[in-house]
């Protein structure tokens, strides 16, 4: 299982480095909004690794599968690369930070802000507990229509629902502002456990019935 991780780790070295530079391009398109620059770009990197990797493993999965692999194992190494994932976008949106202090192309905030990172990690967990259930149901064609759909319809609910909604929900921000950081917090940590565990069963029970 480790070994399928570590897998991961070394098909990716070069898209590390294209990513960078793709994320530095992103971050001098963007530089007259800074306040979303390092969280797009976090978010953008989290979701092209995990494209790729889907990508790699569609082309290998005949061959994992005629190892003497068991398939829990297979979606188990998913998920802990899911983390390394995490790990590479902090690690990017890092470097994207160094460049543009340095460089001066673009005018940062003195440090990153801790929160703009959290909210890049946490958008990337949640989707990528959407995708993998998928990708271990139908595979890497018919998910990366799914990719396509939800990035377009993530922005058309968001901007729906803050039209429609965006009134009504003021009583609500106002009560979830009176909860103390720390309840918060757990809260979301409490979400985000629950979602992670629920698409892991899922893409198990989707491969483990899965016929290749």
């Amino acid at each position: 299982m480790w070994n399928l991780v570590l897998k991961d780790i070394l098909l990716q070295k070069r898209t590390f480095v294209i990513l960078v530079l793709i994320s530095i391009l992103f971050t001098i398109s963007f530089k007259d909004n800074t306040s979303v620059i390092y969280t797009s770009t976090a978010v953008f990197t989290g979701y092209a690794f995990l494209s790729n990797s889907f990508y790699r493993d569609e082309r290998t999965e005949m061959m994992l599968n005629s190892l003497p692999i068991n398939r829990i194992n297979i979606v188990i190494s998913r998920y802990l690369s899911l983390f390394i994932v995490l790990i590479i976008s902090t690690a990017v949106l890092s470097l994207v930070f160094i460049f543009t202090k340095y460089t001066g192309i673009v005018q940062p905030p003195a440090s990153v802000n801790t929160e703009d990172i959290i909210v890049a990690l946490i958008s990337i967990l949640l989707f990528s507990s959407i995708l993998l259930p998928i990708y271990f149901k139908y595979g890497y064609l018919k998910t990366r229509y799914v990719v396509m759909i939800l990035f377009l319809g993530t922005y058309f609910v968001f901007m729906a629902f803050a039209k429609i909604f965006g009134e009504k929900i003021q009583p609500f921000i106002i009560y979830l502002s009176g909860i103390s950081e720390i309840t918060m917090r757990f809260i979301i940590l409490a979400i985000c456990l629950i979602v992670l565990l629920l698409s892991f069963f899922l893409s198990y029970e989707a491969y483990k019935n899965k016929e290749l």
